[in-house]
């Protein structure tokens, strides 16, 4: 059987995973000051972003397994931070929101977020950094416009 060529390096999705796992590593010590932990901020910051938000929408946006984030959630309303509302046109639905103590929360935290997120591309131009969101953007949405079928395929 021949080998594979595959050169670790060179797959540009390890290359993601890295950088993600390096900043979530920095991340979970300098918020361990806090009292949170990197689901926990990745909610936070979410609905602090998009306000009234779902549960299933704040999934997909945080990309966190649903019962994960049910416990994130949970233990963020314990702590007083998020508060669960019926939506008014479908009961069914429950939205998010930050409470004040949330919304304070997240102003104390965003700095150190600001701090880290700044030493991930320090050495980049602006430029560069706008090109880097423009491309992953553009991934992620050939990813989303790709059926399931045809990636399971590839």
């Amino acid at each position: 059987m021949p080998a594979i060529a595959f050169e670790l390096d060179e797959h540009l999705f390890f290359w993601l995973t890295q950088v993600i796992g390096a900043r979530d590593r920095q991340l979970n010590q300098a918020l361990k000051g806090f009292g949170l932990r990197v689901p926990e901020w990745r909610a936070l910051a979410t609905i602090y972003a998009r306000e009234r938000c779902t549960m299933s929408e704040l999934a997909d946006l945080t990309t966190i397994d649903r019962t994960t984030l049910t416990r994130t959630v949970d233990r963020m309303e314990h702590a007083g931070w998020v508060a669960r509302r019926p939506d008014e046109s479908d009961m069914r639905v429950v939205r998010l929101s930050l409470s004040a103590a949330g919304a304070r929360l997240f102003a104390r935290v965003w700095p150190t977020v600001q701090r880290l997120n700044r030493a991930a591309v320090d050495g980049l131009s602006a430029q560069a950094v706008a090109q880097l969101r423009s491309t992953l953007s553009r991934m992620k949405s050939n990813l989303d416009d790709q059926p399931a079928a045809s990636a399971r395929a590839a």
